[in-house]
């Protein structure tokens, strides 16, 4: 027997997850639509997430997972291993486990990204971890709101 508990889900069925403003994250709605918890997913991850104006997640990796990010719409600015890429709608990226990146809102339109965590059933298995000097990794938060 299958351990899904449901096939097809919207994401206004799913709460948003309560990061708060802790673990680098500041000011995005985190939606995982299809993992363990709202679908029974043993094996992948896709989740939503909406970054307002300011919003974003800092310097992080995973240890257990890649991120595959697409862009829906909005932009905002995707770091990885050194360069600075524009995340706009229609584009995707391939992060690799233990390879730090970081998303910031720079611009007034809201940007929303839906992306999978391939190799594990929520984003709470991807061993994330977050790196003490965020300077390091070119990251600077933006003047609160």
């Amino acid at each position: 027997m299958s351990p899904v508990t449901c096939y097809l889900i919207s994401v206004d069925e799913v709460k948003p997850e309560d990061v708060g403003n802790t673990e680098g994250f500041q000011d995005v709605d985190l939606r995982l639509v299809i993992a363990d918890k709202t679908m029974g997913s043993e094996t992948a991850c896709l989740f939503r997430v909406i970054f307002p104006k300011g919003a974003y997640h800092g310097p992080h990796y995973h240890t257990k997972s890649d991120e595959l990010p697409y862009a829906l719409r909005g932009k905002a600015i995707q770091w990885v291993e050194g360069k600075e890429y524009i995340m706009t709608p229609g584009t995707a990226m391939l992060i690799p486990k233990n390879v730090v990146h970081w998303m910031r809102n720079d611009w007034d339109e809201d940007f929303e990204v839906v992306g999978i965590y391939p190799e594990v059933p929520s984003f709470y298995l991807t061993d994330q971890r977050i790196p003490e000097n965020w300077e390091a990794y070119g990251f600077t938060p933006p003047a609160r709101k």
